[in-house]
């Protein structure tokens, strides 16, 4: 009779051990006696869990031990930092996954963990169409690029929609297309952030993810209460504007003001003005470590803007609040014609307008850096 309690004893605290983990059982198929690492998706940043060996099949096993019961972002990658597989698991998860060293995998097991992969493969088949569009077209791929970020955008809002309760929303909410342009980066995206975030509170109400929804969501209230500030400042010489650049971060004039500064609106479908850039940057070449900042304001679409200053290379602070002509910058600087361009003096005084002639705004220049 004792040794009969005995057992049970020791099942019950295996099947308690198993509640409180996740077992992946991994396959890399052309990486036999190698080294994989694994690392988990904290708050905000990437941690080192522990590094593996594959068997001579290329195999290897692994428990993952949970505090909590809240999902949690795992990734399997090579020594030199090749992505093999991710994975979202949750206590009690056992997950199979099949791999090679071309980061092309397949996982069964784990419903959160397909998830992942399709928002995961719909990213990168969308990254690898806009570079090639730039690539092939590097003057002329703005159509191409915004129809791509449209859709793109489209899709991820379907799945938002179709996945409610779906952890894998939370990070949808923060991707990027090139590593610079945010999907969700315009002012009316803050209604998603919380709409993601009252959707996932009552399921996953302690997990580290929905904290950075919430900061997300109090930034965004943040920038447009500074919004709101801004445009009901009195003149600091000349009008202010806060405006987001191509990562959404907000940018205040007259906090980037130096000692002359070029406030240039302007937009990518005019080739003038994109040639007009070309000598911008050589003045900037030779002023900007002196003294001269250019605050660039585009009135076209995002995702034509941000391809056009990456493939330009444009040095500069550059910002679009997406609203195009009916943006309130417009009116702050009485522009009625693009492109418009201000020059203010290291005073903050409007000092010329409309210069350009390069030779003469060079002059210009330099004349209010001394």
């Amino acid at each position: 009779m004792k040794k009969y309690l005995i057992i049970c004893l020791v099942l019950l605290v295996a099947v308690a051990c198993n509640k409180n983990q996740a077992r992946i059982s991994v396959n890399v198929n052309d990486m036999t006696d190698s080294t994989v690492v694994i690392y988990k998706l904290n708050y905000n940043y990437f941690s080192l869990v522990d590094t593996v060996k594959t068997d001579a099949d290329g195999h290897f096993d692994y428990n993952i031990k949970f505090q909590n019961d809240n999902p949690a972002f795992y990734y399997v990658y090579t020594l030199d930092q090749r992505k093999l597989a991710g994975m979202i698991l949750l206590p009690g998860d056992n997950v199979t996954v099949n791999t090679g060293s071309n980061g092309v995998y397949t996982v069964e097991g784990s419903q959160e963990s397909l998830c992942l992969k399709s928002i995961d493969d719909a990213l990168a088949e969308t990254n690898a169409k806009v570079a090639k569009a730039i690539a092939d077209n590097p003057d002329d791929a703005s159509s191409q690029v915004t129809k791509l970020y449209i859709d793109h955008k489209r899709n991820m809002l379907k799945h938002i929609a179709n996945n409610p309760h779906s952890i894998t929303s939370a990070t949808v909410v923060f991707q990027k297309i090139g590593d610079m342009l945010p999907v969700f980066g315009e002012h009316s995206d803050a209604i998603l952030f919380k709409s993601v975030y009252d959707s996932l509170k009552p399921v996953y109400p302690n997990s580290e993810y929905l904290v950075a929804l919430l900061d997300e969501i109090n930034n965004r209230q943040k920038k447009f209460d500074l919004d709101v500030k801004a445009s009901a400042a009195e003149y600091v010489g000349f009008p202010d504007l806060v405006l987001p650049d191509v990562n959404g971060k907000e940018v205040v004039l007259s906090k980037s003001v130096k000692k002359v500064t070029i406030v240039s609106f302007w937009t990518v479908s005019q080739t003038e003005h994109k040639m007009f850039n070309h000598d911008l940057m050589e003045l900037y070449a030779k002023y900007g470590d002196k003294g001269l900042e250019i605050y660039q304001i585009s009135l076209d679409d995002k995702p034509t803007w941000a391809a056009t200053i990456k493939s330009q290379n444009l040095p500069w602070i550059s910002v679009n609040d997406g609203l195009g002509v009916y943006s309130p910058s417009l009116v702050k600087y009485n522009v009625t014609d693009i492109p418009t361009m201000y020059v203010i003096d290291k005073e903050g005084t409007v000092c010329d307008k409309d210069v350009f002639d390069i030779d003469q705004l060079e002059r210009i220049i330099r004349r209010n850096l001394n």
